[in-house]
């Protein structure tokens, strides 16, 4: 089995990306692997789909809305940071645009990430069992997934 250095965890706050993050840090601290843990912003109208459909603003306000909810991700990502270094790992954070698993997958590539780890779910309006995201990373991501059941 090949050493295990760099792990890329798909974050967004929900709860499976939390049990997600959890198990890369337990395998940070088992083998001294390095934690990336990654948001990627969808395109404006998979944000746009997801506000409406959770009863979210007229169309005139959705830009505000959508600052709010990047602001409030940006704190996010700093309490994943603040986490890392309360675990004592290696733990780094970056936000990403564009479709989910392609930029994931990108990034991991790119950065010579040894795994990545999933929850079947996340924030997704379409994210029905195993998330669409999640399929996605399982089949196309040419190093080994972890998929975290909540």
């Amino acid at each position: 089995m090949k050493q295990l250095k760099k792990i890329l965890v798909a974050y967004d706050g929900s709860p499976h990306s939390k049990q997600a993050l959890e198990w890369a840090i337990d395998l940070s601290r088992k083998y001294g692997a390095e934690v990336c843990a990654v948001l990627v912003w969808g395109t404006f109208l998979d944000t746009a789909s997801f506000a409406l459909v959770e009863g979210g603003p007229a169309w005139a306000s959705l830009t505000a809305k959508i600052k709010e909810a990047r602001e409030k991700d940006l704190e996010m990502m700093d309490e994943v940071k603040l986490l890392g270094q309360a675990q004592k790992i290696k733990m780094n954070t970056v936000i990403l645009e564009g479709d989910v698993a392609t930029e994931l997958i990108d990034y991991a590539k790119k950065e010579e990430m040894d795994m990545i780890i999933a929850g079947t779910r996340g924030h997704g309006t379409l994210d029905i069992l195993l998330g669409s995201v999640t399929m996605k990373l399982v089949s196309l991501a040419p190093m080994p997934v972890m998929v975290v059941k909540d």
